[in-house]
């Protein structure tokens, strides 16, 4: 596929040097196609594919970047070039800390990543000599209070000195526990690596190479992440975030969208290019989000517009007095249009305050009314709604709230 030819900030932004860049790509935009063609620009250009480091959010993301990273290097470079994009790294931040920890700690190159089935189950393992049940009394739920609290921990750095009990002691025996099995969670990595980077052995190891840092979703990023980001920016290395302050959805998971809204005032001499252009949808669409991100506070300045010609009856809104009556009429719409020949899986619903997942175990679940999980509020109340109804549900539906920090000091 030939690559697209950019203009405007876009094309400012992948030839932009010398100093830190942001790039604001609002939703639709084409954020994925500057970064490949900045990444191949930067390897033509001379830079070493070892000194580019490119976060991604999700491997999948990963995956997407570096198959275009690889055309866009084959158009300028030709296909022998691709044997030197092996040295650079496109992924994960928790892929990047374990790389880290494993080729600049020694102590590292035999510990091993619970992923959270793996660590569910070591903690039902060990429930017993961590006293667990002793949180809520119920040893499942106390399972769940303590992760959730857990990932506030490891998200936000905070010291385990600043929790109160029981909380503390668990915590620290749970750390203990994984140093002797050589095991890390995921939100150790990222803090572990922050620990590590903090000597100055391994951060000169690590800036000796080191000179483009790029982060995608920049606006999801948490506490820890930023903090990571900051001491791997060292004199040498120019860093590049990409993202959309308007997009931002994980606050429940600890992300902090000032992030990417004071990133001019917290790193010197930023360039800041915005691209605006939505390339996926149509006029009305884009108008209809543009003009809900106009009321969110606090916002970075900018104007998403359409390039697409306008379609009829795109967008249909209305308002209910109950949360029920809207759910309700969400399930009637969806009644109609399948009465009118309209497949099921043709529709989707979403809840502002949810997360939707496509578990076939919870479809079924739903259509026996029975919630998968636990569903509060919109998410809940639409389910019921959709069951009574008898449609067909494409996936449960689960709601995450903002966890709360159980046993931490008061006062912070």
């Amino acid at each position: 596929m030939t690559a697209p030819v950019l203009s405007g900030d876009a094309q400012a932004a992948v030839h932009h040097r010398g100093s830190h860049l942001q790039i604001i790509a609002s939703a639709g935009s084409g954020k994925t196609e500057v970064v490949a063609q900045r990444f191949a620009d930067l390897v033509a250009g001379g830079a070493d594919p070892a000194g580019i480091v490119a976060f991604t959010f999700t491997e999948r993301a990963a995956q997407e970047l570096k198959a275009r990273i690889s055309a866009r290097v084959e158009e300028r470079m030709g296909a022998e070039a691709l044997d030197r994009l092996g040295a650079a790294f496109v992924g994960t931040i928790h892929a990047y800390c374990f790389r880290l920890l494993q080729q600049q700690v020694p102590r590292y190159e035999t510990f091993d990543v619970l992923d959270e089935r793996r660590l569910t189950a070591f903690l039902c393992r060990e429930a017993p000599r961590l006293q667990l049940k002793n949180l809520t009394g119920k040893l499942f739920d106390s399972i769940r209070a303590f992760l959730t609290n857990l990932e506030v921990v490891e998200n936000e750095l905070i010291p385990l000195a600043e929790l109160e009990e029981p909380f503390k002691g668990m915590a620290e025996n749970f750390y203990e526990l994984l140093g002797q099995f050589r095991l890390l969670t995921y939100g150790q990595l990222i803090s572990r690596a922050v620990g590590e980077l903090q000597n100055t052995a391994v951060a000169d190891a690590v800036h000796a190479t080191l000179r483009h840092l790029i982060v995608d979703e920049y606006q999801d990023v948490n506490p820890a992440q930023e903090r990571l980001i900051g001491l791997l920016t060292g004199p040498q290395v120019e860093l590049c975030v990409v993202g959309d302050d308007d997009q931002a959805i994980y606050q429940w998971r600890g992300s902090d969208v000032q992030n990417i809204v004071e990133f001019t005032t917290r790193y010197p001499q930023v360039r800041t290019f915005t691209i605006t252009e939505n390339r996926r949808s149509r006029p009305h669409i884009v108008e209809a989000a543009a003009s809900f991100a106009r009321s969110i506070p606090g916002r970075l300045d900018k104007q998403m517009r359409a390039i697409h010609d306008p379609a009829p009856a795109e967008i249909v809104t209305w308002a209910a007095e109950t949360e029920a009556e809207e759910c309700e009429q969400i399930a009637e719409t969806i009644q109609r249009l399948h009465a009118a020949g309209l497949p099921y899986r043709d529709v989707a619903a979403g809840a502002w305050a949810g997360r939707l997942s496509g578990a076939s175990r919870r479809v079924r679940r739903a259509r026996r009314a029975r919630p998968a999980g636990r569903a509060h509020g919109p998410v809940r109340a639409a389910r019921s709604a959709i069951v009574r109804q008898d449609l067909r549900l494409a996936g449960g539906s689960q709601l995450v709230a903002r966890p709360v920090r159980l046993g931490r000091s008061p006062g912070r």
